[in-house]
């Protein structure tokens, strides 16, 4: 794994590891409804749609999972994947749909790269969980070795993930996969609906493909707008998991088998929910320490807890930005 100096004393991030922090951006896989039902899809895209048909009231529907990337490779550029993806519904006979999901992928191809950023991108994803409320908010983690696979966020209307692609690329015996970590942007079918709902007559007489137009609008302005708001809210990120460590303290504090000897043990058991150096004073007060200041000053000095200030976390949501824009320029 790279070595990189510590900051003691220090609230940021290390700046040569934060710069590291590179992604790139592009469409993973779509979902598409369309009327009537689809077969005798063509022998050359079969291997990139998975349709699923089904009658409601004697009237056919479709919906396909299109992964364009299985055609000719990954699709870097946002004017090849149009090339790709009409390629791909021409031949499953797809003339009309609407999109009722789009997953966007954002990788790096470092071995290192997952376990290295997993704080700060748990940091990001807790900041949109916050945000928009969100309930279903769950970490996975490889059963055997504690490793972390997974934080994940799901509501109605979007999904975001960070997870070590490598260790799935293992699980499901995907040689080919070249991604060792992803984070993912999801927009489901209920954003979609709101999307198409509110599109409006001067837009769809505009452009030749709404679908692809709206493709593009959702994944540049209604996911950098969901970014924008959610660093509003890092403050409120880490009184929400103090308060949880809160709890967690005092309900094992003095348990038995015991679950950690000191305060110490606790926090450093619990390090990668901490956030700030602000965050941990405060959980200190909470915990009756009776010189916070000090105490969280010590403990980043002798144990090296990793901190992030507020410019490191628009760093990278920049960078999530920069990396969507090099994909729909392109």
């Amino acid at each position: 794994m790279k070595s990189y100096p510590l900051n003691f004393g220090k609230d940021s991030m290390n700046k040569q590891k934060l710069e590291n922090y590179n992604l790139t951006g592009s469409i993973h896989t779509l979902s598409v409804k369309s009327p009537g039902i689809v077969e005798d899809i063509q022998k050359e895209v079969s291997n990139c749609i998975t349709a699923n048909s089904q009658t409601k009231n004697n009237q056919p529907t479709t919906t396909s999972i299109i992964n364009p990337n299985k055609l000719v490779g990954d699709v870097f550029a946002y004017s090849e994947f149009e090339t790709v993806f009409n390629t791909i519904l021409a031949g499953a006979g797809i003339k009309n749909y609407n999109i009722v999901r789009a997953d966007m992928r954002f990788d790096n191809y470092d071995p290192e790269h997952y376990r290295a950023y997993a704080k700060l991108n748990r940091y990001l994803i807790s900041a949109l969980a916050v945000t928009y409320k969100v309930k279903n908010a769950y970490r996975t983690a490889n059963l055997f070795n504690q490793q972390q696979l997974s934080v994940a966020i799901k509501n109605d209307y979007f999904e975001c993930e960070n997870y070590d692609r490598a260790a799935k690329s293992e699980i499901t015996e995907n040689k080919t996969e070249p991604a060792q970590s992803r984070l993912e942007e999801r927009t489901t079918s209920r954003q979609w609906r709101r999307i198409n709902e509110k599109a409006k007559p001067e837009e769809l007489e505009i452009v030749s493909d709404w679908n692809i137009y709206a493709l593009k609008r959702e994944f540049t302005d209604g996911w950098f707008e969901r970014w924008d708001n959610a660093i509003k809210n890092l403050d409120l990120v880490q009184q929400t998991y103090n308060d949880e460590l809160e709890k967690l303290y005092n309900a094992d504090k003095n348990s038995y088998p015991c679950r950690f000897r000191s305060m110490t043990d606790f926090i450093l058991q619990y390090q990668d929910c901490i956030f700030t150096r602000k965050q941990l004073i405060d959980l200190f007060t909470r915990l009756g320490v009776e010189n916070p200041i000090r105490r969280a000053k010590n403990h980043k000095q002798r144990y090296g807890i990793e901190f992030f200030s507020k410019a490191d976390v628009q760093r990278a949501i920049d960078e999530v930005k920069r990396a969507t824009k090099d994909f729909f320029e392109q």
